[in-house]
């Protein structure tokens, strides 16, 4: 799970600012195009005045049944003509989209995506939105990579504006360890992609890219605290689930801090699981039995990593204050 953008620049002004200036920039090209065409008028006359023909019809009902077919027929057709050359026009215009959706395991992911960029477009403008949302589809790729390789089935990631992202697990993990090598793999590739944007403006000096990268570190440290749903909870139930007991205070704290719903949606479903794991902490007991020899490895990894992405936040800060 990943992505909390309103979060981020609701604290840092300063990137707001850069974003406008950003978004400013952008030249808005803007173009139009108008299908003109007349409708031809269809003008049908019949070959017998209307006293012919009621006369014909009192002679005999047959014939006139069949004129009245042949009309319907000859009003009907044109229409038809005309609706089915507007449908092939429309087919023709998006028949890339229609084969891309049909053939790509990721249609969903493509549609959230493209209405995730607009919407995000809107708010801080068209690079900062293609940038952020990169951001969030690696991170979220990453977690789907290390499902697949564990042998897990999942969906490809789905967007969702101004909460962020995540993969369907159409399994539950067999054991504490999938599972937290699953959130791991979000974290790391979602940091390594900050990283390639630090990188970027350290070869370029593109300012866009300095905000991405911090931005990158922020967004995947946040997710590495230590409580369920998030990412670090995941990681630290092959350490301590009791770790998660950390998390949740500092969750509280930012939440009494700078008050935001999703926080507020985070702790509840943090605690609830700690409630859940202390009802069923018996039942449980096999699924978190990790050997302390992977039980350090995780614990080295975590906390690495952790550290790592603060010292990536600390020096991106520092460049853009």
């Amino acid at each position: 799970m990943a992505g909390y953008p309103a979060k981020v620049n609701a604290k840092e002004g300063w990137i707001i600012d850069k974003l406008d200036q950003e978004k400013g920039r952008e030249e808005d090209f803007s173009s139009s195009s108008e299908y003109d065409g007349a409708d031809q008028d269809i003008v049908y006359q019949d070959e017998y005045s209307d006293e012919q023909y009621l006369d014909e019809q009192n002679k005999t009902s047959k014939t006139g049944n069949k004129k009245g077919l042949w009309a319907a027929a000859a009003f009907a057709i044109p229409l038809l003509t005309k609706g089915k050359f507007i449908i092939i026009f429309l087919l023709s215009k998006f028949k890339f989209l229609f084969v891309f959706l049909k053939l790509s395991k990721f249609a969903t992911t493509a549609v959230s995506m493209v209405a995730t960029i607009w919407i995000y477009a809107v708010f801080y403008g068209a690079k900062f939105a293609l940038g952020f949302v990169a951001l969030l589809f690696i991170h979220e790729m990453g977690h789907y990579f290390t499902a697949k390789r564990v042998g897990l089935a999942v969906s490809g990631p789905v967007f969702i504006p101004f909460v962020g992202a995540l993969i369907g697990m159409k399994e539950n993990p067999k054991d504490a360890v999938t599972e937290a090598q699953v959130g791991y793999g979000g974290p790391l590739f979602g940091s390594l992609a900050a990283v390639l944007c630090l990188m970027l403006y350290w070869f370029t000096g593109y300012e866009l890219a300095l905000v991405l990268a911090y931005v990158g570190f922020f967004l995947n440290i946040f997710n590495l605290l230590p409580v369920h749903p998030l990412d670090g909870g995941r990681i630290v139930s092959a350490v301590s689930p009791y770790l998660w007991l950390v998390g949740i205070p500092v969750l509280i704290y930012l939440l009494i801090k700078s008050f935001n719903p999703i926080l507020l949606i985070i702790v509840f479903l943090g605690l609830v699981q700690v409630y859940n794991l202390w009802k069923k902490r018996h039942d449980l007991s096999a699924y978190y039995q990790v050997p302390l020899k992977e039980r350090v490895q995780f614990a080295i990894l975590y906390f690495g990593l952790v550290g790592s992405l603060a010292m990536g936040l600390t020096y991106t800060l520092e460049l853009l204050a």
